[in-house]
């Protein structure tokens, strides 16, 4: 917490123990490990203060959830399973009835190191699943909208879209029987056609060169080029990194180091070389800008 953050929690908490009797207020101060001081008061507001003023954070905020106080926690403090470490975040918003082929999208686009978040759009979610979800929509790097009839009709995904826009974020939607409308008709649509193979394809495509997302995008293909389990991983990996659409100083270095660490991303000297001038005559055409 902030010093201020943890000022505020402060006051909230001796308000709110201030209304019980003060058998109590030691008896609840104890049970959450905090030690009872002796100390001068000269309200039982001040008491409390000076008891609880410079006990962890982690204590206090167990202390207020007790006391039904409610705390923000922040998306720092959050730790996600869905997102994997070093991927491109995509944040897929769809209906209920198309969780599984969300899903499947999900799986296509694995391989080309962008991991994935699906969402449930059209079910009345926990509390937690509320802050799930707000975490994925503050911390993705883009939005896939699976535009089915009766999309719009969703005040959930009309929320994650909202949110999105809000955060300035590319936006693809992708046509699957409704038009984009409103604010994301300005962003052209991607058309399904029925196979989920081209439409992750598509997606990456237009990630790799998308102004928004090609830096993060290509900061995903060296990362995932890194972690190649075989020597298949690393030769299609390499291909990905071959396809990469904006090249600086930090990404080739990135690069290189891959090679050096993972013996299965070793090519043969041509294909390295193939690679260097592909970097080198994008290095010049940015340079030129």
């Amino acid at each position: 917490m902030t010093p201020s953050e943890k000022l505020n929690l402060i006051k909230k908490i001796s308000k709110e123990l201030d209304k019980e009797d003060p058998e109590w207020i030691n008896l609840t101060l104890k049970q959450f490990k905090i030690t009872i001081k002796d100390v001068d008061y000269h309200s039982f507001i001040d008491y409390i203060t000076k008891q609880i003023q410079n006990v962890d954070d982690d204590k206090l905020i167990d202390l207020a959830s007790h006391l039904k106080i409610k705390v923000q926690k922040k998306v720092t403090e959050i730790k996600p399973t869905y997102w994997k470490d070093g991927f491109f975040r995509l944040f897929i918003s769809h209906l209920a009835s198309e969780k599984e082929n969300a899903e499947l999208l999900k799986s296509k686009l694995k391989k080309y190191g962008i991991t994935c978040f699906v969402a449930h759009s059209d079910i009345e979610p926990t509390k937690e699943w509320q802050m799930e979800i707000e975490f994925g929509l503050q911390t993705c790097d883009a939005l896939v909208a699976l535009m089915v009839n009766g999309f719009q009709n969703s005040n959930w995904t009309d929320q994650e879209i909202g949110f999105a826009l809000g955060r300035e974020l590319l936006i693809l939607p992708v046509k699957m029987g409704k038009d984009p409308y409103g604010f994301i008709g300005k962003f052209q649509a991607i058309t399904f056609k029925n196979n989920y193979d081209d439409l992750a394809a598509n997606i990456f495509n237009l990630l790799l060169v998308n102004e928004k997302t090609k830096i993060k995008m290509a900061t995903s293909i060296i990362h995932n080029y890194e972690i190649s389990n075989s020597f298949t991983e690393a030769k299609e990996n390499y291909k990905l990194v071959e396809q990469i659409a904006h090249w600086d100083n930090k990404l080739i270095k990135k690069r290189k180091s891959a090679e050096n660490k993972n013996t299965e991303t070793n090519h043969s000297r041509r294909q390295l070389e193939k690679l260097d001038k592909i970097v080198s005559n994008l290095e010049k055409k940015y340079n030129k800008k």
